[in-house]
Order: C-alpha cells, then structure tokens, then sequence
C-alpha cells in the first residue's frame, strides 16, 4: 500500500471533460493510415544557398539558407486542419540530414523510409559529398543545441516585424569605427534577413488557404479555410490578439526552430497553459470562443505535432503545465486541466507532457492527472516544482551566473526532464555521456576494459591488493576524475565547431540578451549559458559498492582476489559468489545499506561534473536521464560485483537495477528521496511501472494521487509512469498491428511499443510492476 503525505487527496468537486469532437477522432485515426516519407528539400536549398554565399560570413550564410527555406519550402493545408505549418514538404515528413548517413551503405533503409529513387541519388552525387566536404558531418550534421524553450511567447505579443524593429534599433546604436561593435553587424543584419523571411511566411499558409477554399464545396469547412487564412494573415508577423491567433502564431514560431536547424533536437513548448491563458480568457469573456471550441482548437494543435515527424522520429516536442507563477503562488489554471484532456483525447508519442506539481497543488489538478496516468498510454510524467525551482536556484554555486527567483519559477521541462528558462537559456546539448557501471568495472581491472582488452581508464592500482573499502571508493573517484576531463575536452571541441560552422540567428533572437548583445547563441549571447552532462548506471555502481563493502570488508565472506576471479570470468564456475552478490541489498528497497552508497556515487558524479565549464562562460549542469543508452551503455560493460552479468543492461537512468525494486513502488520513492536531486542539476529520471488493475478499483485515482504527494513530499524531482501489463506488452510484441497505438515510457521520452527494438521492449518488460 502507499505511504501518504499528512496531506491526503480530496475526491475533485468538479469533473474537468470534453469529448474529443469527430474531427478529432479523424484525425487521430488518419495518423496511423498516413504514408511516412523522408524529404531533401530542405537540404538542397541549403547546399544552393551556401553555394552560392561562398566568401560570406557563415552567420551571414546561414541567415539567407533561412530566410530562403521560408519563402521556397512547398507550404499546404490538409483535411480537417485547424492548425496550419508543417516542418517539411508534407505531413508526416521528415527533413533528411546528409551528413548523418552513408547513401551508398544506407540505399536500402532510406528507400524503405519513404525516399524517392531520384532524390537518393541526388544525395548520393551531390548533396552527402558536399556537406561532407563542408565538414557538416557526424555528430555536427545531427546534434545541435536544441533542448530549449525559445521565446514563442514574444512572437505571440510583438510579431516577427516587432522583432525586426528591435533588431534594427540595436544595430543603429552600434558605434561601426568600434571593431567590437562591428562585429556585431552581421549577426543583427541577420536576424533582420530572417524576421522579414518569417514574417512572410504565414502570408503563404493564408494564400494557400485561400486557394483550397476556392475549390471547397463544404461550407462549414470553407468558412473555417477563409477563418484560417484570416489568422495567418495576421500572425506571425503581427501581434496575436485571440486565442486561435495566439496558438498559431505560437506554433510557427516553433516550428521554424526545426525549419532553420534542419532536424528536431527537442525544441520544447514550455508552459503553453500560462502563455495562452490570456488569450483565452479574453475571448471567453468577449464571447469570442467557447469552452468547447477552444478545447477542439487545443485537440488539434497537440494532433497536429504528432504530423510533423515520420516512422524513425517524433516531434520532441516537450510541453508542460501547472507549477508554481512568479508571485510563488499555484499556476494551475483552466488551461491546464484542457491540455490534460487534449492529451487524453490525442494519445499519441507528442507531445512529452509533464505535469508540474508541488507542495500546493489542488487535490482536483492531482486527480485529473491521475485520470491521464490511469489511460496507460505512456503520456505520464511529473516534476516537482519544488525541487526544480530549487535546481534553477542552485546553478549559481557552480560559478554560473546565478538564476533569479522569478526566472526559476518560470522553468519548464525539455527533453526527457530537464528544466531550462524559457526564452532566456542557451538550451543544453549533451557534451558527455557517463558511463558510471563501465567507471565501476574499471576499478576493478585497473583501468582495462574486459570487453576488448584496452585501457580505457586510469591505472587506480590492482584490486585484488586492495585492503579497505576506502581504497576501492578513492579508485572509483580517480575514474570518474578522467572520464570529467575528457568530456571537458569533447565538449570544448563540439562548442568550437558549433561556432565555426552552425551559428544560429532565427533561435538566437529568440532567446534574451542575444539581440541586446549583438552576438548569436553560440558564442555566448544568451542570458544563461548553461550545458548538460548525464550519466547512467548510478544504481549499478552503487549496488556494486554494497556487495564489495559488505562481502569483502564488512562480512569477510569473500576476499577481493575471489571476487575479481569470478568478476574476470563472468561469475561462469563461480555461481556461488554470484548468488551471494545478487542477495547484497539492492537500491530502490529503502535500504540504507545500498541506498547511501548509490548517493554517493551520484554525489561525486554531481559535484565533479558541475565544475565543467564551456566555452561560452556557463558550467554543465548534470542529469541522469538515459534515454534508451543504458541498453548499449550495458553492452560495453562487464560483470560487475552487483551479480549483473556481461551486456545485460544496465539501470535506467536513476532507476533501480531492473527487477531489483521488490518492497513496492514506495520504498522506491524513499530511495530516490536520499538521492540529492538538487545537486543533479538536470533532474534524475525515474521510470516504473504501475500494474493497471489499480485503477480498476473506485479508490484507484484517489491512490494514484496520494502516491503523487508522497512523491512530492519526498523532494524527488521527477517521475513518470508505464501502466501497461507484462501480458498487454508480449501480445503486442507477437502481433505488433493490433497495437500500434501502444505507447510507453522509455527514459523520460514517448515511444511507440512496436516500432523499439526487441531488446528493447524486452527490458521495458523485464522492470518490476508495482501495485499501489
């Protein structure tokens, strides 16, 4: 049973429901039908732009591929839509990256992927050999900033001609015989080239509109093409004065982020429930709009996301609602509880929803979102705005600049957890991924990796001479000081060639500071400059400390030499030793023994990390989210003294070790609670599974939402939910058409069950599920 918080929930007084509309449902159900495809049109406009500008400055360049990609890219509308603005030449399309893919060696799988034979080779002739000569290729071609909540919002209120304007007064106040003022032209020359692109470009959508509605024979749906056209004539360019026109003045101004950074890098929505709330409640009040409409308009804007990507990639549209306003007061309000709805109508992988809850959220929010929690569709997530304006709070002590309280309070999610100020971060990029079981391993080979025999890590003296548990924590230590030094290295690389080779100008001039500066997002125009780092395998390691500490040093049961034999041969001859590791206490039991030890890993892991500074003058704020590497991560790791054998993945992000967790899902939470997820600046991800006969009980909402205010209450920063039977899973993996909808939580991202792979879906399988 769940432990609850003093505060118990309270059954809700009022019941938040619209049923989705046919056109809804249509909608939906037309997602799965659509054909997916790959486009390069994008890319070929680019490769003839750049072409042409060669001897340009680069930031000069990449403002004119911009503002041309706005004016060329074929712009259409479909059946049903209210929300017009695609990110490539059809619906669920996506924009190829020739630098991440070998035409010659990957023929196969783009065909396969929607690509037109005469475009494969063109890309094989032309456009993947010149990119490849411009050194757009690799990690550049695919891994830019992204992770960032832009400034939509002050598209919404000033139009992108209000933004040109703003650009324009900074360039006139420079002093030219200044050479550092200078310097600044080309860039506010830019942003100028690209605000009147974009301007423009819902002026084609209101064209195009027009065009379809000239032919339609439906009036209804005339009047709603002629309505549309309206809108886009007015926004983007233009300060939004409704609901419908600041929602899709919002969605363009999202969607050029991808349009200008050619693929999707989790460019996230914020807090869309605060920004809009104006607009509605003006229009509800003028009697603009009702409840029902708007609700329909959300409906399809959250349909429409989910259009924007193809077979291998989604959105990565990250969107929150609820937390805490800038007063400290609850900022849930009736937006909040309709985007709930919008994703229960919707369930679909966009976009990453996240909830944010905290001490004073109302007992009617927590049910409501138990309600969505209770769906099963892997839409689930919640952030404890306490903790995370906490984080925000402390970048400061890293020697970042310090965060205020105001801008904390405004922190909302992107990628799979992490909180970024809108409009005001440079967005974070992944400069290293820490393997914390392979640093666990190394110790115990002195520094050689079992795997393929190298040296991979530091020489930290041989293990089996080891005679305290000290020795084995300081060699630990001494591994994790490499591996920060060299993502040091390989960040300061990446960084350098962001700034020789992809400046940004339409996402710089949406982020505070970069105009005012003169100086794009790459070269540290932005108010907070802040990066990531993450890791995986902080239970792995931890768990391995316990069985070392308690097997060699505590109990005397085995000495180090055993261990290391039986570790050297993957335990195979040496089951006993495995089963006595296995039998150690395991995190995630709310054990003390484990529990300290995967703490003080994450802590050394945390208090290292935060010390790497970049080149744009922030430090990198740590996270343990996974993603789906824990997978790979595993396979270069072998056995450690946890019991976990040679490949088997390893742990989940911040999770327990799979299968691990036995005393039920509030043990775990207590747990993760002595974890300090303050220090982790970008938040631990916490996955775990809920059997779904909960919710077949009356109490069953009311359980959920009392295990949400433990969670809260245990100052854990974040937790999502998989309510989804080991049954439901295995079906689907032997008849993958009857559940194409079937959607899970991997590591703080949405994904479709049957398009992961095995292994995958395996591991998913394989976590522990928890009654409540």
């Amino acid at each position: 049973m769940v432990q609850v918080s003093e505060r118990e929930t309270k059954a809700p007084d009022k019941v938040f429901t619209i049923k989705p509309t046919p056109r809804v449902q249509r909608l939906r159900e037309n997602f799965f039908n659509i054909e997916r495809s790959l486009s390069i049109e994008r890319v070929r406009i680019e490769a003839r732009v750049m072409r042409e500008t060669e001897g340009e400055p680069m930031i000069t360049r990449r403002a004119k591929v911009f503002a041309t990609v706005l004016r060329e890219m074929p712009v259409d509308i479909y059946p049903d839509e209210l929300i017009a603005g695609n990110t490539s030449v059809r619906s669920c399309c996506s924009n190829l990256v020739p630098g991440t893919i070998d035409a010659v060696e990957d023929k196969d799988r783009l065909l396969a992927l929607g690509l037109g034979a005469g475009d494969l080779k063109e890309l094989e002739e032309d456009l993947a050999p010149y990119w490849k000569q411009q050194g757009r290729a690799g990690r550049i071609a695919a891994w830019h900033y992204g992770h960032n909540i832009h400034d939509m919002l002050k598209v919404v209120k000033k139009g992108f001609l209000g933004i040109k304007q703003e650009a324009e007064d900074s360039l006139a106040r420079l002093d030219l015989t200044n050479p550092e003022d200078f310097k600044k032209t080309f860039f506010l020359e830019g942003v100028i080239i690209v605000m009147e692109a974009a301007a423009g470009f819902g002026q084609r959508y209101a064209a195009r509109a027009r065009e379809i509605a000239e032919k339609e024979k439906d009036t209804e749906r005339k009047a709603e093409l002629l309505k549309l056209a309206e809108v886009c004539d007015r926004v983007p360019a233009n300060p939004a004065r409704t609901f419908y026109e600041a929602l899709q003045s919002y969605h363009f101004a999202w969607l050029m982020l991808i349009l200008e950074n050619i693929q999707n890098q989790s460019f996230a929505l914020g807090k869309m429930d605060q920004y809009l709330y104006p607009y509605y409640t003006s229009d509800i009040r003028e009697g603009r709009i009702t409840e029902g409409e708007a609700q329909e308009l959300l409906d399809c804007y959250i349909l429409k996301l989910n259009y924007l990507g193809n077979k291998v990639q989604n959105a990565h549209a990250s969107l929150g609602v609820g937390g805490i306003k800038a007063d400290g007061n609850d900022a849930t309000n009736e937006l909040s509880y309709m985007f709930i709805e919008s994703i229960m109508h919707t369930r679909l992988a966009d976009p990453w929803f996240a909830v944010h809850i905290h001490s004073k959220s109302p007992d009617d929010f927590l049910i409501k979102a138990s309600e969505l929690v209770s769906l099963g569709s892997g839409s689930s997530q919640f952030i404890n705005s306490d903790v995370g304006i906490a984080q925000m709070l402390a970048r400061g002590g890293t020697g970042a600049r310090p965060v205020t309280l105001e801008d904390a309070r405004a922190a909302s999610n992107v990628g799979c957890l992490e909180l970024v100020i809108p409009g005001k971060d440079s967005g974070y990029y992944v400069s290293a991924g820490t393997n914390l079981a392979l640093a666990m391993e190394l110790v115990m080979t002195n520094g050689i990796s079992r795997i393929d025999g190298k040296k991979t890590g530091l020489e930290t003296g041989d293990p089996r001479q080891f005679k305290s548990f000290e020795e084995v924590r300081g060699a630990f230590y001494k591994q994790l000081l490499l591996m920060r030094q060299n993502a040091q290295i390989n960040g300061n690389d990446f960084e350098q060639k962001m700034i020789e080779l992809c400046p940004t100008v339409y996402q710089s001039a949406l982020i505070s500071d970069c105009i005012e500066n003169g100086i794009c997002r790459e070269e540290g125009g932005a108010r907070y400059n802040n990066q990531q780092t993450h890791a995986t395998g902080a239970a792995d390691a931890g768990d391995s400390l316990a069985s070392i500490k308690k097997l060699v040093f505590d109990d005397k049961n085995i000495t180090m030499a055993q261990l290391c034999d039986a570790l050297d041969h993957n335990f195979v001859g040496h089951e006993d030793i495995c089963r006595m590791c296995e039998e150690v206490p395991k995190f995630g039991n709310d054990d003390d023994y484990a529990d300290e030890l995967v703490a003080w890993v994450t802590h050394v892991w945390a208090s290292e990390f935060s010390k790497i500074r970049n080149l744009r003058g922030g430090y990198s704020s740590p996270g343990g989210s996974s993603m789906s590497g824990y997978l790979d991560y595993g396979k270069v790791v072998s056995a450690l003294p946890s019991g976990r054998q040679a490949g088997e993945p390893l742990a989940p992000a911040a999770c327990p070790s799979t299968g691990k967790d036995r005393n039920g899902v509030t043990a775990v939470l207590k747990s993760m609670g002595k974890l300090d997820n303050i220090e982790v600046l970008s938040g631990l991800a916490l996955t775990t599974r809920i059997d779904p006969a909960v919710f077949k009980n009356k109490n069953g909402l009311k359980r959920m939402a009392d295990l949400l205010r433990t969670f809260v209450d245990q100052q854990i920063f974040h937790i999502q939910f998989n309510v989804v039977s080991s049954e439901t899973l295995k079906d689907a993996q032997k008849e993958p058409e009857k559940y194409r909808d079937l959607m899970v939580k991997v590591a703080g991202y949405n994904a479709y069950f049957t398009r992961l792979r095995k292994e995958l879906q395996d591991a998913i399988i394989a976590r522990t599920e928890h009654g409540l």
